[in-house]
């Protein structure tokens, strides 16, 4: 189960990563951008709970 937390976690900052270059830098505005604010939202969740899932395992 750890290794599944542990690819579900690394697939989530390669999604991260992927959801930044979608981002429109020229107009930042929530109207331009809201699916990719929102991917990197999700996906920022996503680490943060598996990694604090994975610390907690390891106690």
């Amino acid at each position: 189960m750890e290794k599944a937390r542990l690819g579900i976690t690394i697939l989530s900052f390669i999604l991260l990563v992927a959801w930044l270059f979608k981002v429109d830098y020229t107009d930042l505005s929530y109207k331009n951008n809201s699916t990719a604010y929102l991917g990197i939202l999700i996906m920022l969740l996503l680490i943060i709970f598996g990694i604090r899932q994975l610390i907690q395992n390891k106690k």
